[in-house]
């Protein structure tokens, strides 16, 4: 014979004043109600079964984050990010752009003999370690730039994931 043998009241949180769609959502899926309404949750047990803690479905899982409203998050993670310091990332790859650009342009000067910077003749015995260094260095620095910029675009795009609630 099934008893409700368990019931209590679920009080919404007074910290829970938000009132866009995905958080009102997101608090009935857990249990917990997005008006002032009291909710009543209810078991039915089999038998004499003693219960003492409320099932998993009914409890509401504690995160900080509801606890601060979304403007302050923002600002807390704006300012984590400027303090970590370094570039943003636009700034990484369009040094790789530049960087790579100069790399090949190296090569063409070398294999058409014209003088670097209009300065250093190609029968000088400076030409070709300048552009080489230009060459060896270049394309590994500037795949070096791109991968920076990537992963900072990636970075900012899971922290505004974050900051959105995603």
């Amino acid at each position: 014979m099934l008893a409700a043998r368990a019931a209590r009241v679920v009080r919404p949180r007074a910290s829970f004043a938000r009132c866009d769609s995905r958080a009102r959502f997101s608090r009935v899926v857990r249990g917990v109600a997005s008006s002032s309404r009291v909710v009543v949750v209810a078991r039915a047990t089999d038998g004499d079964d003693d219960v003492d803690e409320p099932s998993a479905s009914t409890t509401r899982a504690d995160d900080g984050d509801d606890e601060i409203p979304i403007w302050e998050r923002r600002d807390i993670e704006r300012k984590a990010a400027e303090a970590r310091g370094g570039f943003p990332w636009p700034v990484y790859l369009l040094l790789s752009v530049i960087v790579l650009i100069a790399a090949t342009g190296s090569v063409f000067e070398y294999s058409y003999k014209n003088p670097i910077f209009g300065v250093v003749q190609s029968d000088s015995f400076l030409y070709a370690p300048i552009l080489g260094w230009f060459v060896f260095t270049g394309f590994p620095l500037a795949g070096w730039f791109w991968k920076k910029g990537i992963d900072g675009a990636n970075e900012a795009s899971e922290l505004q994931d974050k900051m959105d609630g995603y």
